[in-house]
């Protein structure tokens, strides 16, 4: 059985978390499709040799992320994608994982351009200097790893992630680490790039300057020219 090796390590910590994930991957690439029932359960225990009380616990975790519905007397359905709770790490991850949808990078790319020019005007309002400092250590590693694709990737991320966390808003946080593991797998399957990492860390550097002096509306506009240049980018990927 392939499991999903990306997703997080609470599911994977335990035997139910490993089929919720393997099931989760078959929803989201469309073997199990919206609408139809899940096989019974004797096949699913024969076929992926767990005991009953794993098999319901993993459907339990599905049904917790909006994925599955079970009811008495009629089974258990795969639920609409528009039911799935979209902001779950794990949903993100497995969707990513799956290759099945080739815009989600855009469109994640759409609900960072609405959250992160005003989360700059927040933590340059309100976040700490210690969170601050974070978002220019990651600044740092990316300057660092700017020739090594794989590193500068992981930079980049938590550059971003740092950003959502220095606004002090555990909301903020818990969208970022959702964006995060999308990102993770998405970028990592990507092909190169025509454009450079430099460019990448060229617009990057006035979001940090301008937040370390606190100047929100400049960070802002600064966050703003970086997430429409990586929209560009992903559309040159498409392309290539």
């Amino acid at each position: 059985m392939l499991y999903y090796s990306a997703s997080s390590s609470r599911l994977l910590a335990s035997r139910n978390g490993q089929l919720a994930a393997e099931i989760g991957l078959r929803i989201v690439s469309g073997n199990y499709g919206p609408g139809t029932l899940l096989p019974p359960e004797g096949d699913l225990l024969a076929e992926f040799d767990v005991s009953r009380p794993v098999l319901r616990e993993a459907i339990k975790l599905l049904e917790s992320k909006g994925m599955l519905e079970a009811r008495q007397r009629r089974g258990t359905t795969v639920t609409d994608r528009r039911r799935w709770n979209m902001l779950d790490a794990d949903v993100l991850g497995w969707i990513a994982h799956s290759g099945v949808d080739p815009e989600m990078l855009l469109r994640l790319t759409d609900v960072r351009m609405v959250v992160e020019p005003g989360a700059c005007l927040l933590a340059a309002r309100s976040g700490s200097d210690e969170g601050l400092r974070k978002v220019e250590e990651a600044l740092e590693r990316m300057a660092e790893a700017v020739d090594d694709a794989q590193m500068y990737t992981q930079a980049d991320r938590d550059f971003h992630l740092a950003l959502l966390e220095a606004c002090g808003n555990e909301y903020l946080a818990a969208v970022g680490t959702a964006i995060s593991a999308a990102l993770t797998v998405s970028l990592f399957r990507m092909k190169p790039l025509p454009i450079s990492n430099r460019a990448s860390l060229a617009l990057h550097a006035p979001i940090v300057k301008a937040l370390m002096k606190r100047n929100g509306p400049a960070a802002a506009r600064a966050s703003t020219r970086q997430l429409e240049d990586a929209v560009r980018r992903l559309r040159l990927n498409e392309q290539s």
